[in-house]
């Protein structure tokens, strides 16, 4: 099971991690929708399940391997895994299925860019990790970050602080050309709601639009510096990950760039792999 801010994947497999049924279910975050991340996610089992074609009693005595964004400590991972309808679930935070499924247990480094953002990079058996601490304190280069980025700067150009491009423009007119609008909405929105600006940006630095390229190269610059800190070398291979993961290449250095490798599998992949190591098969 993979879930984040902005849904959650079910995959059910065999021994020989053959899929079986697979299944989409809503956000699964824990940290900021409790009650909506268990229910989505018992709701997406059951389609997994029915897609299988296999009856309760078989995912009952299966096991599973979740990550979860929000996952920080035991008692979340046991809010989670209490209502679970699972013989033996293990429940951590998803960046370890993520870098999995991402270098399939091998080494590398691997830069996740979704809603919420984290970086790791996996040597000789161990894997180090930087970031993913939640929207209001990291989530550097996120989806969640570049949209709130976004609304900050056309505040300050509504103002007449900072000058204003087609952007800052355009998602001005969103709003009703109302600050007062953006205001109400930064106060109530999700993570995954401010995620939902994020494509704006990303088409407007493609276009060249001098806001989204700074936005964008400022979102690149922190993946470099976590990379760095991580002891990255240039010839190791450097997946990046999530939704917005691959539109930072064309950001980063030459050096960095040139390293960039289609991740061997997804987080749900990750998951599965570990799963089949939880133990031999009931």
């Amino acid at each position: 099971i993979d879930g984040g801010g902005t849904g959650c994947r079910v995959a059910i497999a065999d021994a020989d991690r053959n899929i079986l049924g697979m299944a989409k279910g809503g956000p699964a975050n824990p940290t900021y929708t409790p009650q909506q991340a268990r229910n989505n996610i018992l709701a997406a089992i059951d389609a997994a399940r029915l897609d299988a074609g296999l009856d309760q009693a078989a995912i009952n005595s299966a096991r599973a391997y979740v990550g979860l964004a929000g996952i920080r400590n035991d008692a979340d991972a046991e809010f989670i895994a209490e209502i679970l309808p699972i013989k033996q679930a293990k429940v951590v935070e998803d960046r370890a299925t993520t870098v999995t499924g991402a270098l399939a247990g091998g080494e590398g480094a691997v830069a996740a860019i979704g809603t919420g953002s984290f970086v790791a990079r996996s040597k000789g058996g161990k894997t180090g990790y930087l970031g993913g601490w939640g929207f209001r304190l990291g989530d550097q280069a996120s989806g969640a970050w570049l949209g709130n980025r976004l609304l900050e700067r056309v505040i300050l150009c509504a103002e007449g602080i900072e000058a204003h491009s087609d952007l800052t423009r355009e998602t001005l007119a969103r709003y009703n050309d109302d600050p007062y609008a953006i205001y109400e909405f930064s106060n109530a929105a999700t993570p995954a709601e401010f995620g939902e600006l994020a494509p704006l940006v990303v088409t407007a630095a493609n276009k060249g639009d001098p806001t989204a390229t700074a936005m964008m190269r400022e979102g690149a610059d922190y993946i470099v510096k976590a990379l760095n800190t991580l002891g990255y070398k240039p010839d190791e291979p450097l997946c990046l990950t999530g939704g917005l993961g691959p539109h930072y290449t064309n950001f980063l250095p030459a050096s960095f760039a040139r390293q960039v490798v289609m991740p061997k599998g997804s987080a749900l992949d990750g998951a599965l792999l570990l799963a089949s190591r939880m133990g031999d098969a009931p």
